[in-house]
């Protein structure tokens, strides 16, 4: 998997292109514990290239969930192909963890929240 970081201020996106899966999860969580470091606290997952995700890369974006919200952070994930949907929806991942279908209004969201807890 590979991974393009884009910031705008405090916004990060992570665009993911490949598969999320326990061998090429790892790299993930290593990004998001140096953005948290860095203080970078919302992150938008970008999933538009993302063709594959098993139960260990789902468990990821839960856990980089919750490390962010634990620093007062978000996460949100956008562009969603048919299958890795199926997967979020199926274990109610998409309950947890706020998935958009068009990226503006991710973005949108996660810049209100970012205005509500300054």
């Amino acid at each position: 998997m590979k991974i393009k970081l884009e910031t705008d201020n405090e916004l990060v996106t992570l665009k993911l292109i490949g598969s999320l899966v326990a061998s090429t999860a790892e790299e993930l969580k290593t990004q998001i514990a140096r953005l948290i470091e860095k203080k970078y606290l919302f992150v938008l997952l970008d999933m538009k290239k993302v063709d594959f995700i098993d139960s260990f890369g789902l468990g990821t974006c839960i856990a980089i969930k919750r490390d962010l919200a634990l620093n007062a952070g978000l996460l949100a994930c956008t562009g969603l192909n048919e299958q890795v949907g199926k997967v979020f929806r199926m274990t109610r991942a998409d309950q947890k963890i706020m998935v958009f279908d068009d990226r503006h209004d991710a973005i949108a969201a996660l810049m209100e929240r970012m205005q509500m807890v300054r």
